[in-house]
């Protein structure tokens, strides 16, 4: 049992307390009071530890030695001292920071706002207000710094990991990695900007004193990998950055804006693992070969248009030094072998050719059998394809305005389909060369496309054809197909997930007519969900061919201005008035099975190179006429309503060249099951039970919506 507090009492001590008198040595004992031995042991000789020979020392006696009495005070107060001022530094460093610590990270983050609007000027091409904005916040950034001396020298326990002071430290370098990283992103970019204008420079004079494009591009490129490796270093000093250490109005920004910086370096990341590409696609170290296909979509083919001319174009050093347009029908014309088509083509041709080619929605495969072809007939071997449907010339054409053609006269916008399609088809210039007015016609638009006031209005023209798939780029090398797979210009066909809905439209013009650019298609996809989960879907496909005899008054007029006053019934059937005759693939998720259809000619088809489901149709319509067809089916998979929610998921794809379908998509559902949400807001709940969204195919679309049970 432990004592009581007041059992525990002091020993006497007689007499008073003298401070100043010398304590008595106590006697020599063997165990003194308290229990501990104590035994004095003079020093007389050390043993060698390696036990080879004792060594002998005298030991002589001396003097005891005593501090001076000021030296002593002095080191006694120095050591205090220097405990005081540890202290009373380290207090200061806590309270100078936390009274600052607003203050500073709200310069810090203002720093990071500047960031953020440069990266807005940047995206917009706006470099020169990008760029001031970035030295406005590395000026911020340095402005902390300098407030801030005291913590970065400080190695106490306020500046170790997880506090103010190092959040705070990592907050600024990261900063100042990141406007470093803008700073040489944007250098890199004038580079890169300049490339369009040496590329027009270049073509139009070779022998000019415009810069390498590929020395501009590499120049480019190693400012774009500093830019990689400070966003990098800026990642890791923001990662160090704890929100709980900011004031609260400040830590949500911090995450975005370490979220924004993440984003930033995966993309520079990715772009700069793009330029070799570039580079090669320039023609850097050996010069590359292009195969142009010309598609006409006014007679659609699967990956576009039909392939009626073909380009090869040699690039070097970014310089085209050879672009030759020949005509399909020739090349094709001199191959003799037989070369067997697929099944669904049998019904077209039996002999396949190069003209043909385009026989796939997915351009990868298209193009790679497009490079066969001109191979097998005799062409040369090239490195990468390019598909351009005809649709683009009008939009080129309104950026230069009217384009002399020999003397022929001029052709523009509105009146360049007409006359072309006349000239070639009707053998104008000549049976024995049809297509001549192309090889006069291609020179004189180079040079008018070409110009440096054309420069931005012709990318913003591209860009949007690329988006609509009217261009198309494969290239059997990984690195610069990864490059056309990352720009959205490959035209892949999509691989949907096992959960996934999917449909893709794909006409081909079987009847020899131009016809498609009077074909109006409207796609209803009706899609039925019961309370088991089982998904059937209900597709109506309606094609109006809408030629009437104003367009053919139309034409007179325009003709007429060139001398042509005369029209057989054949060549205005071919040009468009004739029937629309195409096969027909619907393409949608593999295992999915036919119910029932309109057309008791249609059948379920596999497509080994996309690994799809296609149900095969024929449909041909007449001017002024209207086709339909129905087919239902059930998707291979179920919505799992055991779960809090089920999503419908479907991705529609356009086809390549089409000018766009009108589509509208319905989900029905059963009473018991009820939407939580649709995308895209635009979508119509018609009902409890019914929801509509109504679009067009210039784009691919998206539909998702989530129901519960």
């Amino acid at each position: 049992m432990s004592k009581k507090l007041q059992d525990l009492k002091p020993e006497k001590i007689d007499g008073d307390i003298n401070l100043r008198r010398k304590p008595k040595k106590p006697a020599t004992k063997e165990k003194s009071s308290s229990g501990f031995f104590k035994k004095e042991t003079p020093i007389n000789k050390i043993i060698d530890l390696y036990g080879v020979k004792k060594k002998h020392f005298f030991y002589i006696k001396g003097e005891k030695f005593h501090l001076p009495k000021s030296l002593g005070s002095l080191l006694k107060i120095g050591l205090l001292g220097f405990l005081i001022i540890f202290i009373i530094n380290s207090i200061n460093v806590y309270y100078k920071t936390k009274a600052i610590e607003k203050n500073i990270t709200s310069e810090a983050y203002e720093g990071y706002s500047f960031l953020v609007d440069a990266g807005k000027s940047a995206g917009k091409i706006q470099f020169e207000n990008a760029s001031d904005t970035f030295k406005k916040a590395l000026a911020n950034f340095d402005e902390v710094k300098a407030e801030l001396w005291f913590i970065s020298s400080d190695k106490s326990y306020y500046n170790s990991q997880e506090n103010i002071g190092s959040t705070v430290n990592a907050l600024i370098t990261g900063g100042e990695h990141f406007t470093s990283a803008g700073q040489y992103f944007l250098d890199a970019m004038e580079e890169f900007n300049k490339i369009p204008l040496y590329f027009v420079t270049k073509n139009n004079d070779p022998m000019g004193v415009s810069p390498s494009l590929t020395d501009t591009l590499k120049n480019g490129l190693n400012k774009a990998n500093i830019a990689v490796k400070e966003i990098s270093e800026a990642s890791k000093n923001l990662n160090l950055v704890h929100e709980k250490n900011l004031p609260k109005e400040i830590a949500p920004r911090i995450t975005t804006v370490k979220d924004q910086v993440k984003n930033i370096s995966n993309l520079l990341n990715t772009t700069a693992s793009h330029f070799p590409a570039i580079l090669k696609l320039l023609g850097d170290e050996y010069p590359h070969r292009y195969l142009i296909l010309l598609q006409n979509n006014n007679e659609i083919r699967p990956s576009g248009g039909f392939i009626g001319s073909y380009a090869i174009m040699d690039i070097n050093k970014g310089i085209i030094e050879k672009l030759d347009v020949q005509d399909v029908y020739d090349i094709d014309g001199s191959y003799t072998d037989i070369i067997e088509p697929p099944d669904y083509l049998k019904k077209f041709t039996a002999n396949w050719r190069f003209r043909d080619s385009n026989y796939s929605a997915d351009f990868p495969t298209s193009a790679a059998k497009a490079k066969w072809f001109l191979e097998k007939e005799g062409g040369p071997k090239v490195d990468t394809v390019i598909a351009i449907n005809q649709g683009l010339l009008r939009d080129m054409l309104e950026i230069t305005g009217p384009i002399q053609v020999g003397n022929f006269g001029k052709l523009d916008s509105g009146n360049y389909n007409l006359l072309l399609s006349y000239v070639i088809e009707g053998k104008i210039w000549g049976p024995e060369n049809p297509k001549h007015i192309l090889k006069v016609f291609i020179p004189e638009f180079k040079k008018a496309i070409m110009k440096e006031e054309n420069l931005s209005k012709v990318g913003s023209k591209i860009y949007k054809a690329i988006q609509q798939k009217h261009i198309m780029m494969y290239s059997p090398d990984a690195d610069i197909e990864g490059l056309f797979d990352s720009l959205g210009v490959s035209g892949q066909m999509y691989e949907n997930k096992p959960d996934e809905d999917y449909l893709s439209v794909i006409n081909m013009s079987v009847g020899g007519t131009k016809s498609d650019l009077f074909m109006e298609e409207n796609i209803l996809h009706d899609t039925y969900l019961d309370k088991s989960g089982n998904i059937t879907d209900e597709i109506t496909i309606k094609r109006s061919h809408q030629w009437t005899d104003a367009v053919y008054y139309q034409w007179k007029k325009i003709l007429a201005k060139y001398g042509f006053e005369k029209m057989d019934d054949q060549l205005i059937d071919i040009l468009g008035r004739g029937r629309n005759k195409v096969f027909m693939k619907i393409y949608v998720p593999n295992g999915s099975i036919l119910l029932n259809t309109s057309d008791s000619d249609i059948s379920t088809q596999y497509d080994g190179d996309v690994k799809k489901t296609y149900f095969l149709a024929t449909m041909e319509v007449t001017a002024g006429k209207t086709g339909f067809l129905k087919v239902k089916y059930r998707l291979p998979y179920l919505l799992d309503f055991n779960k809090t929610a089920a999503t419908y998921k479907l991705i529609t794809e356009k086809q390549p060249g089409s000018r766009g379908s009108i589509f509208t998509k319905t989900v029905h559902t059963d009473p018991e099951i009820s939407n939580l949400s649709v995308y895209p807001p635009s979508a119509k709940i018609i009902s409890d039970n019914e929801i509509s969204y109504a679009t067009n195919l210039v784009y691919d679309r998206y539909f998702s919506g989530i129901w519960k049970k």
